[in-house]
């Protein structure tokens, strides 16, 4: 830009020299971000918008008297002109791609004003793509092996949006009473490339094989997703259970403490049972009955004097090895 310095007196009349400044270019005076909108693979029957912010970055009002959008599947839902931007000032554009077929689309955003040399325009591209609705699991199937009988456990699985819809688990269903299910519920739902881990849990109950499907119904009509589970509980109480106990240890800061009650459950998050019949004096505890195979949790309270019972403790996860 060239400024040409000029001297005024307002003594005597003149002609010819004002204040002189190089014209400015339509694109110097709006600032429009981003420059180029590009919808990549949008799933036929659903809609992307990306915003575009205009800015008048010039030191005069500039009126916007025509906001147009070309090209299939393109639109500006809320564009509304004519429209007034004071120096500094911007305005917020939402760009709609609705791709109407499985099919590459290309476009333009046009901003026009008689204060603008010449139009801003702006590229659209977009991508039509087939809805491909999938989820998968991995593994695809789980056993337990063997495991005692009153045991609980648990192993991890992933599931995976695979597909490019978002989809939700409308139902959760376990055949089996011996097997349950973490982690996951009706309702939960997952975008494209999205993962969730779960868990699957066994607690026999009875000695023998047990196997059960965990299907999950999906959203939309889709098929169920399956997982086959296993496993098998052992009846035997044999010489190995007596090789295995649990030990804990923990820590309490206060004063007050009079004693401590240590309690064991076989699931997650309880229920659990008190293994302490009268106060534990000490800061730790052996748990000797405890079966091969087996899955225990224990938690920790603080009795203090006059008979409060504090809230459980973290919980400690133990497996106990099958021999």
């Amino acid at each position: 830009m060239i400024v040409l310095a000029c001297i005024i007196t307002f003594t005597a009349s003149f002609s010819g020299c004002a204040s002189v400044s190089a014209d400015r270019t339509s694109a110097e005076k709006l600032s429009v971000v981003p420059s180029v909108i590009d919808f990549k693979g949008v799933v036929v029957g659903q809609k992307n918008s990306q915003t575009v912010k205009v800015t008048n970055s010039s030191s005069d009002s500039i009126s916007l008297k025509s906001l147009h959008v070309s090209g299939t599947g393109f639109s500006l839902p809320s564009a509304k002109v004519p429209v007034v931007l004071a120096p500094g000032s911007h305005l917020s554009l939402s760009v709609v791609f609705d791709p109407p077929a499985a099919v590459d689309e290309s476009g333009s955003l046009v901003i026009s004003s008689a204060d603008l040399k010449t139009p801003i325009r702006i590229p659209l591209s977009g991508a039509g793509e087939k809805a491909a609705p999938k989820l998968s699991l991995s593994p695809t199937t789980v056993n337990f092996g063997t495991r005692a009988i009153k045991s609980s456990a648990s192993q991890s699985v992933m599931l995976t949006n695979t597909g490019n819809l978002a989809l939700s688990i409308s139902s959760v269903s376990v055949a089996n009473p011996e097997f349950s299910v973490s982690g996951i519920s009706k309702g939960v739902s997952l975008s494209a490339d999205q993962k969730l881990e779960f868990r699957v849990w066994f607690h026999p109950t009875t000695g023998g094989k047990a196997s059960a499907t965990i299907s999950l119904a999906l959203s939309a009509g889709l098929a169920p997703i399956k997982l086959a589970v296993a496993g098998s509980a052992s009846t035997s109480t044999s010489s190995a259970s007596s090789l295995h106990s649990v030990t804990l240890d923990w820590s309490n800061r206060s004063s007050s403490t009079m004693g401590y009650h240590v309690y064991r459950g076989e699931a997650q998050g309880g229920p659990f049972e008190r293994l302490t019949g009268t106060l534990l004096e000490t800061t730790s505890y052996k748990d000797n009955n405890v079966i091969a195979g087996g899955h225990y949790f224990y938690v920790v309270t603080a009795v203090a004097e006059g008979g409060p019972e504090s809230p459980y403790s973290n919980e400690v996860a133990v497996e106990i090895p099958n021999n």
